[in-house]
């Protein structure tokens, strides 16, 4: 066990005071939960907003309303390359997953490959995904669905906060989903939230989301504990400490359809009073470390036509050899550079004969490509500085964007 600083990938700081306000308000109860959907309500300016126990919950909730509204159609699109979540919810639902190649430079959808995907008669929603919250092209893949009677799902679990032309992301779809887990854009430990300003999907979502049970004393319990641990041990300081305990499993992907879905807990809404200045705060210190490294010649994710994005992780390309070396040598150093989702969706062991669609050469290669830099408050400046020497001397500046 080696004690030393080490950045984890992503973050998001949770301090003992807000803990201690969140316990206040579980006394609350329900008012807690309404007034936290009443500000969302307000923020996005829509009709409705429901609250779940997980970014995943969240989306099997609006697959599972959707297949009640078109029971004739059973197929989901996603792109190729995407958080294990996304394919597991897809499964979780009893829907197939149909899969579509992705742009490396954006990590969209390929839209040469988009029109062959809407071909399938059984299509039933796409989910245009913000992938480490880069903005997707929503509004090209709605044009395309609106031919074909096909929903959009706005995956913007990593993207709360963002905004692309003025727009807010998670207003551009038919309806939206956010998460607030470990890492994410904003973070109250665990949680999801459905945005739609669509009045039949939206009573649909309200049908599966009666049934649900509500988080009780011991998912508070076992959260509270849990936001507590997250307060002290993500930070550089002290993120060794789990980062030597394997059984926590930090890293690794895993594809798990087996999750629970209920409705939200009080303890969550509770923590995220406050969440529309943190975001801010939260947006503004990821842009600036990201400007940073792109300066220090750390090539750029894909041009933001005018977006701002609230970046959970700053992507990189760089071809399989030099990112072995530069993840190593992160290693060594402490500064967070890892890997990213290990396999695309195609090459999950589990959904092998499972799914329509593909092949998918591109989604493929980023898979073996890609490297993420932290890009979150704890990130200083001495270890933005670190981090662009890092790039240079590993000589990992091929294959970048």
């Amino acid at each position: 066990m080696r004690i030393k600083r080490i950045l984890p990938p992503a973050a998001v700081p949770i301090k003992i005071r807000e803990i201690l306000i969140a316990i206040v308000r579980v006394l609350f109860g329900k008012k807690t939960i309404e007034s936290f959907e009443s500000e969302l309500k307000e923020y996005y300016q829509v009709r409705h907003v429901f609250l779940l126990s997980s970014g995943k919950a969240a989306l099997t909730v609006i697959l599972l309303a959707l297949r009640e509204l078109m029971p004739e159609r059973d197929e989901v699109l996603i792109p190729a390359y995407t958080c294990y979540s996304v394919p597991a919810a897809v499964q979780k639902a009893g829907l197939k997953i149909r899969v579509c190649d992705i742009d490396p430079l954006t990590f969209d959808f390929d839209w040469t490959r988009v029109e062959e995907a809407f071909e399938s008669q059984r299509l039933l929603c796409a989910v245009s995904i913000h992938l480490f919250g880069l903005p997707a092209d929503v509004e090209r893949l709605k044009k395309k669905a609106a031919q074909c009677g096909v929903v959009i799902i706005e995956d913007a679990a990593q993207a709360m906060g963002g905004e692309v032309g003025g727009k807010k992301i998670g207003t551009l779809g038919d309806v939206a989903l956010f998460s607030l887990g470990r890492g994410k854009a904003l973070s109250t430990v665990s949680g999801g939230i459905i945005l739609t300003g669509n009045g039949r999907l939206g009573d649909a979502v309200a049908r599966v989301v009666r049934e649900l049970p509500r988080e009780g004393w011991t998912d508070f319990l076992a959260t509270f504990c849990y936001a507590l641990a997250l307060s002290l041990l993500v930070r550089p300081c002290l993120f060794w400490l789990p980062r030597a305990l394997p059984f926590l499993r930090l890293g690794e992907t895993v594809f798990d359809p087996g999750f629970a879905i209920k409705r939200l807990g009080p303890f969550q809404a509770g923590l995220a009073q406050g969440w529309q200045e943190k975001l801010v705060w939260l947006r503004g210190a990821r842009l600036k470390h990201a400007a940073y490294l792109e300066g220090a010649g750390v090539p750029a994710p894909a041009a933001l036509k005018g977006a701002l994005p609230n970046l959970i992780r700053f992507p990189v390309l760089v071809d399989g050899a030099r990112r072995q070396r530069l993840i190593e040598k992160s290693e060594e150093k402490g500064l967070g550079v890892a890997s990213v989702y290990p396999e695309a969706v195609i090459g999950i062991s589990e959904l092998k004969g499972a799914l329509a669609g593909g092949p998918a050469p591109k989604a493929e290669q980023v898979a073996q490509s890609l490297v993420s830099f932290p890009v979150h408050p704890y990130v200083t400046e001495q270890d933005l500085e670190r981090l662009a020497e890092l790039f240079r001397s590993s000589g990992a500046d091929g294959g970048g964007r």
